[in-house]
């Protein structure tokens, strides 16, 4: 299967032109597609209760449509997944995308037909921009990894499932027929077994591109490859799939009726198993050309290991800054992590994060930002979302014709996020209530950091100085651990995939809590002390009396 070179080049170049002339106004292409938005939803329930009719420029939007997050959209989407029409937008949404919120319940985001489509719009900007900077990154297969498209359904029936299905589903058509890794693989359920079957296929093909959103499933995919490089090498040489891997019989049926025995490649394998070296993508997929992942804030750090994998000469590119409410930026650089504001993408409002906390923060457009400003973003979709505080920080690196560089630099107030699970403050507090009372505990102090370098939170706690069995502590951080299992959908999700690693807690000296105030106060001249209860500020070990650790999670 030759990709056709010259078609593709002259179709990217196409393509590229149209960018190129809306990046050079984007202050009248924002106003253009607010103006469009709001006259097309001016007749659903939400246009009507904030007057869209009668807005005649973006002082006016401000006026009637306060900023807010999700909670306040619930009420409307509740709507909407009963059943009710034209709610948040005229055009009824066809499915939701579906990520963690603040609380325990969580969110269900509306995807719209013309949502759908700027995701394929932006999607296949960033492939061809990519072949443009790359040539030969698209010679082989593609191996990327999603989450099941479909998850569950609504009341009404309207699916729900993954932002990174529908984005992945939105590739050009020759990216398409270049996938390595078939649509039954997203299926699996045990995630050792995705993985696996990953690897497994992935391994015995010619990948040349290799892109998923967050740099630790590329690093838990390598070494799954690694860790069962016996069980690849017999299975390519045999044409199956092993037994030790736990699949559903019909996806099982269906991925082995497509492979055959290919002994030339298992050949081809073996003799890193057989001189005890590690299997790694530097040497199975010696054509691969680019890898396509997240490179900003905290899940960046993880890039540092690509190193012990991957050919140092293989470039990484940023997939840009996207959340399950919207694609927002598109990179067209290898170095670092900004990308190009979607200026046709999204109505964006930007508040300088030095204001956030104000009475009245300045509400900036994208004409209006700095060079080297950090700001929280704020978002008007075509899905429905209309001022909604993302709660991201952004910093803006310069920028492209007239339009901003803008790059993901942190979640912002409360939450902390290792790997994509979005951990909220107000789940820290529920997940310790619940765990004292399961483990007959009295917690006296507490607080929790998230631990970059080893991909877990940490969770220090104080007692009044009685002395504690192991066991009702041990059950304390088993306890705090499944119950953020439940209050947060994507923590659970990161930990049964074992990219998020299990919390530890640690027991800290009595009068732990009492000297950190002190210090804070004596530092801050005398000012109220407010204690973090998350945070990324990592704690002196030598503070903790006692470390206790989850039993062994060894892979399967």
């Amino acid at each position: 299967m030759r990709l056709d070179r010259r078609s593709v080049s002259t179709f990217s170049r196409r393509i590229w032109q149209t960018w190129e002339h809306a990046t050079s106004n984007p202050t009248k292409g924002q106003q253009n597609f607010l103006s469009q938005l709001l006259r097309r939803n001016q007749s659903t329930v939400f246009g009507k209760e904030h007057g869209f009719a009668s807005i005649q420029n973006i002082d006016d939007y401000r006026r009637q449509v306060p900023i807010a997050d999700y909670e306040r959209f619930r009420p409307y989407v509740e709507q909407i997944s009963a059943g009710a029409r034209r709610v948040l937008t005229r055009e009824q949404p066809f499915m939701f995308t579906l990520t963690s919120g603040t609380t325990g319940e969580a969110k269900l985001i509306p995807v719209t037909k013309a949502a759908q489509t700027i995701h394929g719009k932006l999607t296949t900007l960033w492939y061809c921009r990519a072949f443009l900077d790359h040539k030969r990154c698209f010679d082989g297969k593609v191996l990327g990894v999603v989450s099941p498209s479909v998850e569950g359904l609504t009341r009404a029936g309207i699916p729900y499932g993954s932002a990174s299905a529908l984005i992945y589903g939105s590739s050009p058509p020759w990216v398409k027929r270049r996938r390595a890794i078939p649509h039954e693989v997203s299926e699996i359920k045990d995630f050792t077994a995705k993985y696996y079957v990953t690897m497994r296929l992935g391994v015995e093909q010619d990948i040349s591109f290799f892109g998923t959103p967050n740099p630790s499933t590329i690093l838990k995919l390598v070494e799954t490859a690694d860790r069962f490089k016996e069980e690849i090498v017999k299975d390519i040489r045999e044409g199956g799939i092993s037994y030790h891997f736990e699949l559903a019989d019909d996806i099982r049926q269906k991925l082995v009726s497509r492979l055959s025995a290919n002994p030339k490649r298992s050949k081809e394998l073996d003799r890193f198993v057989s001189e005890g070296q590690n299997l790694r993508p530097a040497e199975y997929w010696p054509r691969l050309k680019l890898i396509g992942c997240w490179k900003g804030g905290t899940v960046g750090v993880r890039l540092r290991e690509f190193d012990r994998w991957f050919a140092k000469e293989t470039p990484v590119r940023d997939l840009g800054y996207m959340a399950s409410e919207a694609q927002i930026s598109l990179p067209i650089s290898d170095r670092g992590a900004a990308g190009i504001l979607a200026i046709d993408a999204n109505f964006y409002e930007f508040i300088p994060e030095t204001e956030i906390g104000g009475a009245n923060p300045t509400t900036l457009t994208c004409a209006e930002l700095d060079e080297g400003g950090t700001y929280y973003i704020v978002l008007t979709t075509p899905g429905g979302l209309y001022r909604y505080d993302i709660n991201d920080v952004v910093r803006v690196t310069g920028f492209y014709n007239q339009t901003p560089l803008i790059e993901f630099v942190r979640k912002g107030r409360d939450v902390s996020n290792i790997t994509g699970e979005k951990l909220h403050v107000n789940q820290i507090i529920q997940a310790m209530e619940h765990a004292q009372t399961a483990a007959g505990l009295t917690v006296q102090h507490y607080r929790s950091f998230a631990d970059l370098e080893k991909s877990r939170y940490t969770f220090l706690v104080e007692f009044d100085g009685a002395t504690l069995p192991k066991e009702a502590l041990s059950c304390l951080l088993n306890e705090l651990d499944s119950r953020l299992h439940q209050l947060n959908v994507e923590y659970a999700q990161k930990r049964e995939s074992r990219r998020l690693a299990a919390p530890v807690l640690w027991v800290m000296k009595s009068g732990w809590f009492d000297g950190k105030a002190r210090a804070t106060l004596q530092r801050a001249g005398g000012v109220q002390f407010k204690s973090q209860l998350l945070t990324t500020v990592p704690e002196d070990p030598s503070e903790a009396l006692l470390i206790i650790e989850k039993t062994s999670e060894e892979l399967k």
